[in-house]
């Protein structure tokens, strides 16, 4: 199964946002990102800007499996989900499954932010500039792989769209 996931920080977005991300690949192997877009929050009351993307990759696990695990990801990186007002709250991290498909070719119909929207749709033409290992990344679409073979490695691919980069892999697993 394939996931496109929405991707939001806005305490420390700087330093969480990559931090999500090393551990999607760990914990799949390949994560496609889009750019990183700087946004306002919306529907909280809050001074932090959300620094939010797009993340796509695949999974034989069930959706409620894969929920768990981003549960558990989110909690990792300080989101206490048990607070019942943490959906309006500053966070460390969310992350969501956007859509599910048996194939990569999301239609983003149930997408209800704009910046998501235009995300998938390839609209943003350069992103906020992150670092993750000493790697740049979230100025263009890329793609991040857990690279066993090579000494337990994150490896980033710069590219140029989203959903090209889920449907190839640079490295064999």
């Amino acid at each position: 199964m394939w996931y496109l996931c929405g991707l939001g920080s806005n305490i420390s977005p700087e330093q969480n946002l990559p931090r999500a991300l090393a551990r999607l690949a760990r914990l799949f192997g390949q994560v496609s990102l889009s750019p990183v877009v700087r946004t306002a929050p919306q529907g909280m009351d809050s001074d932090n800007s959300f620094l939010n993307a797009l993340a796509v990759f695949q999974s034989d696990l069930p959706p409620d499996q894969v929920k768990q695990q981003l549960n558990a990801l989110e909690e990792s990186l300080g989101r206490d989900r048990s607070d019942p007002f943490s959906g309006v709250r500053d966070r460390p991290i969310d992350v969501d499954i956007l859509e599910t498909r048996r194939n990569p070719a999301f239609t983003g119909s149930t997408i209800t932010e704009s910046y998501y929207r235009q995300l998938l749709a390839g609209e943003r033409e350069a992103g906020e500039r992150l670092v993750l290992n000493g790697q740049a990344l979230g100025e263009t679409p890329a793609t991040i792989h857990w690279n066993q073979g090579a000494g337990h490695e994150l490896v980033i691919q710069q590219g140029d769209d989203l959903l090209d980069h889920a449907v190839k892999t640079a490295l064999p697993r």
